[in-house]
């Protein structure tokens, strides 16, 4: 699904903008011993059925899961990694990436990754959130209506009794 492409991209493009400290920033990749650190790695590990919104689209709770990785050379090299996985919680804030079809990411966590990374000894944390994303095309299944198709009367003035006092939208402004 072409949102599922769009959401990644927009993910990376936001969190580089915002995050300069990064050396690299990417979707569905882990450090190797040749990556340029500190590096934020990001994919969609869990999804499962939303609420359905009722308009054609199919919505899907997507869980997505950061690897920040910095190198164990780097001075205070847990500090800095624990600093980006912070900065990271605060640019996902009700984040939607620009993206209308995305909702705001919700159920952040944080935490520290013992397994051993691409070099042994580099210092990862792991973000994790979710975030509804709405996949698919909005469908209206009823025929468009002329203007003035829809009235409005006020209890108890209504029915076939009152049909001269019904109102348009336009005109109650």
């Amino acid at each position: 699904m072409s949102e599922l492409t769009t959401l990644h991209t927009a993910i990376t493009e936001a969190v580089q903008a915002a995050m300069p400290l990064l050396a690299t920033v990417g979707a569905y990749a882990e450090a190797t011993e040749g990556t340029a650190l500190p590096a934020l790695f990001h994919s969609i590990t869990d999804m499962r059925s939303g609420t359905d919104p009722g308009d054609g689209r199919s919505a899907v709770i997507a869980t997505v899961r950061a690897r920040i990785t910095v190198a164990t050379g780097t001075p205070q090299a847990r500090l800095h990694a624990g600093m980006l996985a912070a900065q990271l919680i605060d640019l996902l804030r009700q984040q939607r990436w620009g993206l209308d079809f995305v909702e705001g990411a919700c159920n952040v966590h944080a935490s520290t990754d013992a397994s051993t990374g691409a070099v042994a000894g580099d210092v990862t944390w792991n973000v994790q959130w979710e975030q509804v994303v709405l996949l698919g095309r909005t469908e209206w299944p009823w025929p468009d209506q002329p203007p003035g198709t829809l009235a409005f009367a006020f209890s108890p003035d209504t029915g076939p009794a009152h049909k001269d006092a019904y109102q348009a939208p336009e005109d109650l402004a």
